[in-house]
């Protein structure tokens, strides 16, 4: 017999060895392929069944995490042509701009900044002085993930933009999108208030960028030209 051919037997119950074939070797291993295949995906057919909600979970976390690993990686490559005499901020807005990629650029709301960026002080934005209940818009594409109250940010927006980007909007007189919002770039979005801990009508304006802050005021140009802050 030759080696490289296999004897198939198909038994029955009246002839033990009523019939049989000759198969490659070759042809075995794809039908043997083929077989496992088919056990494989009805196994996971009847998982997906009592298990839907659990596996859809998990392809939402993969999903996100694949979401971070790649604005992750498009940082490190970034990093790696960056100029070291600019700003982490100034380098990312020129290379948005440069490439056309959408970020939020847009001037959130008319007016003058009275106080800046201050880490040390947990203070993770700017402060925009403006008229009370002056329209805030959103300064790119995004949507709502939180639109609500807090105890020392009053009347609070968060937003998702595209690139890793997150923006807050804090001390609003009102908020008139809710979370899971989507949101155009330009949209009003809420109106400037006092709500909260707060000693006057403004914005607390806040960018992040794959959980780094950014300081606005190098984002927004106009920001850096309306600065009265003491830095």
């Amino acid at each position: 017999m030759n080696k490289n051919f296999y004897t198939v037997f198909f038994a029955s119950e009246r002839n033990k060895y009523s019939s049989s074939i000759q198969v490659s070797r070759t042809t075995l291993l794809i039908l043997l392929f083929f077989g496992i295949t088919v056990i494989a995906l009805a196994v996971i057919g009847i998982l997906r069944i009592f298990n839907q909600d659990s596996l859809t979970s998990e392809l939402d976390s993969l999903r996100k995490s694949n979401i971070l690993l790649q604005n992750v990686l498009s940082d490190v490559q970034y990093s790696s042509i960056i100029d070291s005499s600019r700003s982490y901020e100034e380098f990312v807005s020129s290379y948005y701009e440069k490439n056309k990629m959408g970020y939020p650029d847009k001037t959130p709301v008319k007016g003058y900044v009275t106080r800046g960026l201050n880490i040390e002080k947990n203070h993770f934005g700017i402060d925009i002085a403006a008229k009370f209940q002056d329209n805030i818009y959103s300064p790119g594409n995004g949507k709502v993930i939180f639109s609500g109250m807090s105890e020392d940010l009053g009347n609070t927006i968060i937003m998702n933009h595209p690139g890793g980007f997150v923006t807050v909007y804090a001390h609003n007189d009102s908020n008139l999108v809710v979370s899971g919002s989507t949101i155009v770039k330009g949209q009003i979005i809420a109106r400037v208030g006092e709500t909260g801990n707060s000693k006057g009508p403004h914005l607390h304006f806040e960018i992040w960028k794959n959980n780094q802050v950014l300081d606005p005021r190098d984002i927004i140009p106009e920001y850096k030209q309306k600065d009265v802050s003491i830095r």
